[in-house]
């Protein structure tokens, strides 16, 4: 699966104790990427932000900006339109070396109700939960075509969780990654034009 990444410019403190960063997309200037074309749509769109994928094969993921150790990160998704058999979720800990490859842990969900937690280092991508190293399904996903599905992705020292709307799926436990920014991702496999909303970001001390 080939890989773009679509980075923030930082984002100011928040004043409310405990919370690093929140954005509900209302305004168009707090900080994540505004691309539009062909291949792939990352933008502002009626106060969510849609990460759009055209191409099959292909993670997109953005970012606000951020250089972060332990967090939980939250945020509400939506399927908005293409193939069910997708992936979209939640990533912390982004680096991009110098060379231009990728490292981030990711959480990732699917609109078929399926899950994976893991990570990417040097844009390669290892499964770390479920056990058997591939997606599997999960029950804690509601797979009505509207339903808001919310996601909360705990990254705390070397012990990652992701839980959706409130249920624990999967965990796992890993050091190789320390450090970097948050973000929200989509993806496609053989078919392209996935389109998912996301909106409510927060990002807390764990």
């Amino acid at each position: 699966m080939l890989l773009a990444a679509c980075g923030g410019a930082p984002a100011g403190a928040n004043a409310t104790p405990g919370v690093i960063f929140q954005d509900d997309f209302s305004q168009t200037t707090s900080g994540w990427d505004r691309h539009t074309g062909s291949d792939l749509t990352t933008d502002y769109v009626d106060g969510h932000y849609l990460v759009a994928v055209t191409d099959p094969g292909v993670d997109v993921w953005a970012r606000p900006g951020l250089s972060l150790t332990d967090v939980t990160f939250s945020a509400d998704t939506q399927y908005a339109a293409g193939p069910v058999n997708n992936e979209y979720g939640l990533i912390c800990r982004y680096e991009r070396a110098g060379d231009g490859r990728n490292s981030f842990y990711f959480f990732f969900v699917s609109s078929d109700g399926y899950y994976a937690l893991g990570k990417v280092v040097r844009d390669a991508r290892t499964i770390l939960s479920p056990a058997e190293g591939s997606f599997q399904p999960t029950g804690a996903l509601n797979l009505a075509p509207d339903a808001v599905n919310s996601l909360t992705a705990t990254c705390a020292g070397a012990h990652f969780a992701l839980a959706i709307n409130g249920t624990l799926v999967g965990e796992f436990d890993d050091d190789e990654l320390a450090r970097g920014d948050v973000g929200v991702i989509a993806g496609t496999y053989d078919e392209g034009g996935v389109q998912i909303t996301f909106d409510n970001v927060l990002v807390k001390s764990p």
